[in-house]
């Protein structure tokens, strides 16, 4: 199996005009790599690395977008699968993703490194009652609270962020379950 690197940010939040975020490949074991850095698309290499960090000044918007890493070593190069990409959704579920029927659950999209710009979010429900089709939703909020939940409310939630053209990389499936 091809290893797969993580790519985070320091700082982890918003990525801010005017400020320089070091992004991070972590790598298991890290030493004896070549670091390879994207931007917009995974086929657009942006710089190499012998370390695993790489700093980017967000000097205007057009320094925005989607980054990933992968890393490579050898002749010919072997290389790494591709990280997950920055900007990248996360789905909070409060008070808990197992929750009773008639309590209130607020599902929070959150854009790790997504800017300081207005997203609007796309939120996918994949319900586990099969009597309820797939459902996809639309909100301009970043949190959907649901007063009283019920059967028909579980299932696989998941969003992405979309900005102009621009789009997150969509969450990970967060399961709720009501009980």
């Amino acid at each position: 199996l091809t290893p797969k690197p993580e790519l985070t940010s320091d700082p982890a939040g918003a990525a801010l005009t005017g400020n320089t975020v070091t992004l991070t490949c972590r790598m298991d074991p890290s030493t004896g790599w070549d670091f390879y850095w994207y931007k917009h698309t995974p086929n657009s290499e942006t710089k190499k690395t012998k370390t695993n960090s790489y700093r980017v000044k967000i000097d205007s918007v057009s320094d925005g977008g989607q980054y990933w890493c992968r890393a490579g070593r050898g002749k010919p190069v072997y290389y790494t699968q591709y990280s997950d990409a920055l900007p990248k959704a996360v789905v909070t579920v409060r008070p808990d993703e197992r929750v009773f029927r008639g309590e209130t659950v607020t599902l929070r999209c959150d854009i790790k490194w997504g800017g300081d710009t207005e997203w609007t979010y796309r939120w996918e429900i994949e319900r586990t009652n099969y009597q309820y089709k797939n459902s996809v939703s639309r909100f301009s909020t970043q949190e959907w609270n649901i007063s009283s939940v019920d059967h028909i409310h579980s299932g696989k939630y998941t969003c992405t962020g979309q900005m102009g053209t621009q789009s997150s990389q969509r969450s990970d499936a967060v399961t709720l379950t009501v009980s």
